[in-house]
């Protein structure tokens, strides 16, 4: 599952969980660490499954360890050390990239959740504020934030349009217009 964060400049933050987004959807948005939060959320975040890989970055002067000399750049490597909680982090209205995302999110929502989960209009209006006012501590607990159910993006075999060793009979059209002129031998 994935809890998104819908960040609006100005405004509360609303929170909503997806059920297990496809990878396509999700890869483009930015994560965020939970502090700030009880550690409640930290606790419910890892139990849902909205987790991010930590990772250990060291830096050197050597692409590997058998070069003498530098060549002046840095190089990087990164190591997984483990996973933390987090929300995926949009801010829906402010960054183009992130309504692009919120758009194609709520496009995929449209054409994949069964009847039996009923949209709304705008797919933000499901989500829930995190407190009542901008000035009020968070006022909601995690169990409360509505949850999407999204059906597992399942690729079907697709049947082949001509099976092999089946015949294919094209029709010739003629060409529509007048004739062409035939010089005439005399």
């Amino acid at each position: 599952m994935q809890c998104v964060k819908l960040v609006n400049g100005g405004f509360v933050d609303k929170v909503i969980v997806f059920d297990e987004l496809p990878e396509r959807l999700i890869k483009n948005i930015q994560t965020r660490e939970v502090s700030g939060f009880p550690r409640s959320w930290a606790k419910w975040l890892i139990s849902i499954g909205s987790v991010r890989d930590v990772v250990r970055t060291e830096t050197t002067l050597t692409p590997d360890s058998t070069y003498k000399h530098s060549d002046g750049r840095f190089y990087f490597r990164y190591t997984p050390i483990g996973k933390e909680p987090c929300f995926y982090v949009l801010q829906y209205t402010d960054v183009n990239a992130d309504k692009e995302t919120w758009r194609a999110i709520g496009e995929y929502l449209r054409m994949n959740v069964g009847p039996s989960v009923r949209l709304k209009e705008k797919i933000e209006d499901m989500a829930i504020a995190l407190a009542p006012d901008s000035k009020t501590a968070i006022d909601i607990e995690p169990e409360e934030i509505p949850v999407i159910p999204v059906p597992n993006e399942s690729v079907a075999p697709e049947k082949e349009l001509v099976e092999h060793g089946e015949q294919i009979l094209v029709e010739e059209h003629k060409k529509r217009g007048r004739p062409k002129k035939v010089a005439v031998g005399a």
